[in-house]
């Protein structure tokens, strides 16, 4: 017996001893996949040495001779820091995650390959201008020789048993795409519209989908710096009445506006004449999803007389968000509409034709491969027309086609590397004028004290219908004829005030806002903006990062009033007084350990689903996935609550104050049944899950590789949007020239490895909002690239 515990230690301590062995060697093996920050290699492809220099926080210095060196630079630098997250992005665009992730991600590949982004990007390529194309060709080679250079591959392909793949020109396209994707909300909004318009009375529809708020701050107005909104027209009872109706109780909520938490962004100037120091400044905060690693990569670019500092996202060259010592340029979405679904008219007698203007034509069939890792590859066919590829069905099961500029061989550009090289106001607003891509506001300063904005991208001039709902072209009555030409396209230098600012809102009146798109995003971030810059002087860098760290909130005063109103000071109801004193305690702000901003934020929320379900319920017999998700829903209801008409009173209620004090006794047991509890504070809730993608299919690894769970103030509608996983991907304030003073900071760090002291560096400066310089410390390590 002995014998044989002896010889069952011997093995056990052999197991263990191999076990410690192969956990050594996968150390060393993922330590081997660090970039290198230090000695020489050579690569081909440059004209002259680079040097890559990186300060204690990692972000890199690239020095070479020519823009397209230093492109060979940042693009080496992308592959040793952020392979992986390049390899997804690319990958996500053309519908070809599945050769990585395997079935997983199927349902993703079959959507996103409906696009033929892949084939659209190979004919951008090559109408690109020489000149950009062997930028992309610089970086490309860059990629490659910075992936062949890691001694082993990125730690994500050893988890799952796969080898990245060569970067190509191409993917630095589909990497436009991607966010050309992901800033498009229109499509998600016109279907629902569509089946509103189709099955509510007019004068509700329209109630119901306004494109105008009584928050409202437009940069170009007709008349005063406050354009009066006028408010909306409540539907008499002739159009709608609850009171005879059943109350609609639906199993899931309807109510869901979107615009509040997608496609946000911050972005202002102010101009010299209103500065401490006589420079112009510029200040941004582009809102995005949150992962990790962070969407941007940090770098500062020199190459003969140019320093360009700022952010990009791996895959592509250049500076999309920064500065030189001449133009500092911002960027949040415009919002303005891009795309269209056209309803498909099918003909019954004749299977595999529909309607053109030109008579009947056949559906298109191209049949995509899909790979799938450790399966067989899939046949996935897709439909397309001569406005583009069948993506969807309406309510009414008619096919939809998109038709969008992005799928166009002439919709996208990299005119955006000319900025790099813009010394004035003039020249980057001319440089914008002409670029193709997403439809984006962009605020420009630059280092004589001056300040610009522009709508930048193509945007379809509609001939015959407004793009709120989806509607059929078969008839040729409606269609795209061209571009907006240049004199419709919104333009402000030198603004007699000093300030432009955007935030994903209406910026111009109505009558041009309706040639750009009708719908835009709830303007209380523009609106409070504003009230911060005023009329005041002797901004400082410092003062509009507070801007940026602001996180009042306009919109939840009705929530407190109505809680005010519909309770007494002395209620018995230990849940509702409870409920009054967090009211009255409110400090108007959703900071962390703010106690009232959790019970007004839900009361509000509610208030919506409650007061405008009922509106909604032809839609909902209609078609019963519908959800309402106009983003100005806040407007009908404030005008629901000013008015409190009798017959839009919710079933079920004798009055109004009933109806109201009914919603908040619902909020309040919805608080305090679930932890934390009614007066936890708002940080309690609003915790950062900041995750990186392998842990979200492999959760185990979450401690490792996410982010910690913290504390965040702010909310998806104050200046400081945040929810736990979506916000501030950066915030930058610079004045051009002026680097010393300029600041920054961005969530998680430089690298996307997670044994790099780089890969959360950052990241505490983001969450407490601190000051931290943008220029690039001074450097720790050097690295030479060689032809």
């Amino acid at each position: 017996m002995r014998k044989w515990l002896y010889r069952l230690g011997w093995a056990g301590g052999g197991l263990t001893l191999l076990m410690a062995l192969a956990a050594v060697l996968g150390w060393l093996a993922l330590r081997a996949s660090l970039p290198r920050t230090s000695g020489v290699v050579t690569v081909a492809g440059l004209s002259a040495p680079v040097e890559i220099s990186r300060d204690a926080l990692g972000v890199p210095t690239v020095r070479g001779g020519s823009f397209e060196d230093v492109a060979l630079g940042q693009g080496f630098l992308h592959a040793q820091d952020r392979f992986f997250q390049m390899d997804i992005s690319r990958r996500l665009a053309a519908g070809e995650l599945s050769a990585l992730l395997g079935e997983l991600a199927v349902g993703v590949d079959e959507r996103m390959r409906r696009y033929r982004y892949r084939h659209v990007a190979e004919a951008v390529l090559a109408g690109l201008p020489p000149r950009h194309r062997r930028a992309l060709e610089s970086y490309t080679a860059g990629v490659n020789a910075g992936l062949a250079d890691l001694a082993a591959r990125p730690p994500e392909y050893f988890l799952l048993r796969v080898r990245p793949e060569p970067w190509t020109p191409e993917d630095c396209v589909l990497l436009l795409h991607f966010f050309f994707e992901g800033l498009s909300l229109n499509d998600v909004l016109e279907k629902p519209a569509g089946v509103m318009q189709a099955t509510l009375p007019p004068a509700l529809y329209e109630f119901l989908t306004p494109d105008a708020s009584r928050f409202d701050a437009p940069l170009i107005t007709h008349a005063s710096p406050e354009e009066v909104v006028a408010p909306l027209a409540v539907p008499g009872p002739e159009v709608v009445d609850l009171r005879s109706a059943e109350p609609v109780t639906p199993d899931r909520d309807v109510v869901r506006p979107l615009g509040m938490a997608v496609a946000g962004s911050n972005s202002w100037a102010v101009a010299g004449s209103r500065t401490s120091h006589g420079g112009a400044m510029l200040a941004n905060d582009p809102h995005l999803a949150l992962g990790v690693p962070n969407v941007w990569y940090r770098a500062t670019l020199e190459w003969g007389d140019n320093i360009v500092q700022g952010v990009g996202p791996p895959g592509v060259p250049s500076i999309i968000i920064g500065a030189s010592h001449d133009l500092a340029w911002g960027v949040t979405n415009s919002i303005a509409d891009q795309l269209d679904l056209v309803v498909i008219e099918t003909i019954p007698s004749s299977p595999g034709h529909y309607l053109t203007p030109d008579g009947p034509r056949f559906f298109e069939k191209i049949v995509e491969r899909i790979a799938i890792k450790g399966g067989e590859p899939r046949r996935f066919e897709i439909l397309t027309t001569r406005w583009g590829p069948v993506v969807d069905h309406d309510w009414r099961g008619r096919p939809l086609a998109l038709r969008s500029r992005a799928l166009s061989s002439d919709g996208a550009d990299f005119g955006l590397f000319d900025l790099v090289t813009a010394r004035t106001i003039e020249d980057g607003i001319e440089i914008l004028r002409r670029w193709k891509g997403p439809s984006l506001n962009w605020v420009l300063a630059d280092g004589t004290g001056r300040i610009g904005w522009i709508v930048g991208g193509q945007l379809p001039s509609r001939v015959g219908f407004d793009g709120k709902t989806p509607v059929s072209w078969a008839d040729g009555t409606r269609r795209w004829e061209g571009s907006l030409d240049e004199t419709q396209r919104p333009v402000v230098v030198d603004p007699p005030q000093g300030v432009l600012y955007t935030a994903n809102n209406r910026t111009v009146p109505l009558d041009r806002s309706r040639q750009l798109g009708r719908v835009w995003v709830m303007p209380v971030r523009a609106r409070r903006i504003a009230e911060r810059l005023g009329d005041g002087d002797g901004f400082s860098e410092t003062d509009l990062l507070d801007i940026q760290l602001d996180t009042t909130s306009l919109v939840h005063g009705l929530a407190r009033d109505l809680v005010l109103e519909v309770t007494t000071p002395d209620e018995t109801d230990p849940g509702l007084a409870a409920a009054r004193a967090l009211a009255e305690s409110w400090n108007g702000t959703a900071d962390a350990d703010e106690r009232g901003f959790r019970l007004l934020h839900h009361y509000y929320d509610r208030l919506q689903e409650r007061l405008l379900v009922g509106l909604l319920t032809p839609a909902l017999e209609a078609d019963e996935a519908f959800v309402y998700n106009w983003p100005l829903a806040d407007e009908p209801l404030r005008r629901i609550l000013e008015t409190r008409p009798a017959h839009l009173l919710p079933g079920g209620h004798d009055d109004w104050p009933a109806a109201l004090r009914a919603v908040l006794v619902e909020t309040i047991a919805e608080l305090e049944a679930e932890p934390p509890g009614l007066d936890a504070p708002w940080g309690a809730v609003n915790r950062a899950s900041i995750r990186h993608p392998v842990a979200m299919a492999v959760p185990w690894l979450g401690r490792m590789l996410n982010m910690p769970r913290d504390a965040l103030p702010g909310w998806r509608a104050s200046v400081r949007v945040q929810t736990p996983r979506y916000g501030a991907t950066l915030r930058m304030v610079v004045s051009p020239g002026r680097d010393e003073t300029a600041l920054f900071h961005m969530p998680t760090g430089q690298s996307g490895h997670f044994l790099s002291p780089h890969y959360d560096d950052g990241h505490h400066a983001w969450v407490e909002g601190l000051a931290t310089p943008l220029a690039a410390g001074p450097a720790v390590s050097t690295l030479t690239l060689q032809p």
